[in-house]
């Protein structure tokens, strides 16, 4: 992050001190009234360091029109302000009543930060934490003290995880390193690690009122209350990221919380070996996993090395800032498919519960094009649609006003106005079953602006009927494993059952990963949107892979072994590949079939037979038989 380093806007600006007008250099002065003309510059600190302490000191900061933006009071040698606002003209007001010695300003600093607030056990002032750590605003709703003084040693750890001071020769270097990123420090937990709901929430509020862009909670506890569950959700609404440790009890997150509340990022850990850390929970609540093996991090009496997903959270919120300080135009659901969709597999493939999307990537997620995205915030690819849940849809803000439509196994069942950037449904009562969801945007010409589609993944089933005797029934397990075959809902397959056009579509689906069609319309006159599969029937019409026959689909007739090889050729855009070899297929007449069976036998596809058959029906064992072929193809020619 070369470019991404923090800087003191104020230096070069026009400064007006008690009366006297002067550009400031970052030299010491005296003053009590300083005006600083920013223009279009917006701050969302400025801090002041004096020289010396007798007491209470106090800063105010106001508008051009005389309006309070901020203030602060207290004892330290620096006291910051937070601005809720920008303003052309800034006037700060400097007092240090009782005082024998009028202090010497040492530094007027004024910085444009994104806000990290960490609601813990608060901190120690220790030598290795930066000065980005506002220190002076912190607020302690544990022990009530005036500070958020750190008596646990938790909240310290966890921190210089985020800041520790780099290059100093000392200790740790923090992840944020020097980039515009301020730490903001709530203490919710005592001396004992201790601390409630009501706490917690208050601290998201403070940090809310404050302007975080970013809470990290690295706690956890049993049960939820309204409480917290509301403030979390405001804070979501909003657009700020709530990351949230998983916790530490090796249990279903279930009733693991802050963790389970719907937009809560939750955060497992990994160990040394990128394996899941041991006392990690695991649960459809686990977006992704980051370092949680005896980290050493900052401490009360020196440093000290800790484990467990409390030191992993700091990970994911240290990344989310760097995010909103080099990607400010993006909103909150495009910085967090930065982490998903770059998120590297180090348990299973794809999303599971142990890791979620997996262990998030620095280089890969901040050099990734993020579009406008979808994101639903508490249901997982694969996870069962419950029937007493309320599910939750982000939509970036570009798309308000636009169409939203809910497909169940490519199925319209719900039209909608996105009128929300975070929108509520019940899914299992709209769709009255399980399947794939997808999520599809149109604009008034039902042209497709984004899509999502989260896949229930193919578990492995022992079909009763494919014994291990049968010709196919190691590529059946195969087409299984690779997610494109499920069977039927008595466990069985029925391989010799002759394949329909509908099953080989929803097949080519899965292999060539298909997402929505750029015109949200059928091509068919017996396939509405409001019939299953309709979307994918759609998608490969556009791709000009279903032709249909008399503007009908005709879904559920047989497909005979020509039409499928038809579809193949399409699939893997071979039409207009030249052919290298004739092999005498004697029964192959039809000229786009010769050419499709002839393209497909050269790469292996089928075998080179004196005949093809291409009139009789091809069957589920002989359809998986070629798919897995096809996708040994596509992997090889992905690996070229």
């Amino acid at each position: 992050m070369p470019s991404l380093i923090s800087v003191n806007r104020l230096i070069g600006k026009q400064m007006i001190v008690d009366g006297r007008e002067d550009v400031y250099r970052g030299e010491p002065f005296y003053g009590e009234h300083i005006v600083v003309v920013l223009g279009e510059e917006k701050l969302s600190r400025v801090s002041v360091t004096v020289d010396h302490v007798e007491g209470p000191w106090r800063i105010e900061v106001k508008d051009e029109e005389g309006e309070r933006l901020g203030e602060n009071e207290g004892e330290l040698s620096r006291l910051d302000v937070l601005l809720p606002r920008s303003s052309s003209t800034i006037h700060l007001y400097i007092t240090a009543p009782n005082w024998t010695k009028a202090p010497r300003i040492v530094e007027v600093k004024g910085v444009n930060h994104v806000l990290v607030a960490v609601v813990d056990s608060g901190i120690v002032l220790h030598e290795d934490l930066n000065d980005h750590v506002l220190y002076s605003v912190s607020v302690d709703y544990a022990e009530k003290e005036r500070y958020a003084d750190d008596t646990f040693g938790h909240g310290t750890h966890v921190t210089g995880i985020l800041a520790a001071r780099i290059n100093n020769g000392k200790g740790i270097a923090g992840l944020i390193g020097d980039a515009p990123i301020d730490i903001l420090p709530i203490k919710v937990l005592d001396r004992y690690g201790v601390g409630g709901d009501f706490e917690i929430a208050k601290g998201v509020k403070y940090a809310l009122d404050h302007g975080a862009s970013i809470i990290n909670l690295s706690l956890a506890g049993q049960g939820e209350t309204e409480v917290l569950k509301s403030v979390i959700e405001e804070a979501v609404k909003r657009g700020v990221h709530v990351v949230a440790a998983a916790g530490n009890g090796h249990m279903p997150t279930t009733n693991i919380y802050p963790a389970s509340y719907p937009g809560v990022i939750t955060v497992a850990a990994i160990d040394r070996e990128q394996k899941p850390l041991s006392i990690s929970n695991y649960g459809w609540e686990v977006e992704v996993s980051a370092p949680g093996d005896f980290l050493i991090s900052t401490y009360p009496s020196g440093y000290r090395a800790m484990r467990g997903t409390s030191m992993a959270a700091p990970h994911v919120s240290a990344l989310l800032a760097v995010l909103r300080a080099m990607y400010p135009e993006e909103d909150a659901f495009q910085l967090r498919n930065r982490l998903w969709k770059t998120a590297k597999d180090v348990y299973w493939r794809g999303y599971e519960m142990y890791t979620g999307y997996g262990v998030i990537q620095w280089q890969q997620a901040i050099a990734l094009s993020a579009p406008p995205s979808i994101d639903w915030l508490n249901l997982q690819p694969g996870q069962p649609l419950e029937k007493d849940r309320t599910y939750f849809l982000g939509l970036s803000s570009r798309f308000l006003g636009m169409n939203g439509h809910l497909f169940v196994n490519g199925k319209l069942v719900h039209s909608f106005i996105v009128d929300e950037e975070v929108m509520s449904f019940r899914l299992f009562d709209i769709a009255k079953q399980q399947g794939d969801v997808a999520v599809v945007i149109t604009d008034e010409e039902k042209r497709v602006i984004a899509s999502d589609v989260r896949l229930v993944p193919i578990r492995p089933t022992t079909f009763s009927d494919v014994k291990k005797t049968h010709w196919a029934y190691d590529v059946i397990m195969q087409a299984q494993q690779l997610g494109i075959i499920r069977g039927y809902l008595d466990d069985t397959f029925r391989p010799n059952t002759p394949l329909t056009r509908r099953q080989s579509i929803v097949v080519l689906s899965r292999l060539f990963g298909w997402g929505a069609p750029s015109i949200l319309q059928s091509p068919f006159a017996d396939i509405p949107l409001t019939s299953a599969d309709a979307l994918v029937v759609a998608t490969a019409a556009e791709k000009g892979i279903v032709k249909g026959n008399g503007g009908k689909a005709l879904l559920h007739e047989q497909l005979t072994r020509g039409q499928f090889a038809l579809l193949l050729m399409r699939a893997l855009q071979l039409e207009n590949e030249p052919i290298r070899s004739v092999y005498p297929f004697q029964d192959v007449t039809q000229r786009d079939v010769w050419l499709a069976v002839q393209l497909l036998a050269e790469r292996g596809l089928i075998a080179k037979h004196a005949f093809f058959r291409p009139n009789d029906p091809v069957t589920r064992a002989e359809m998986c038989a070629i798919m897995v072929r096809v996708s040994t193809l596509i992997r090889q020619h992905s690996t070229k």
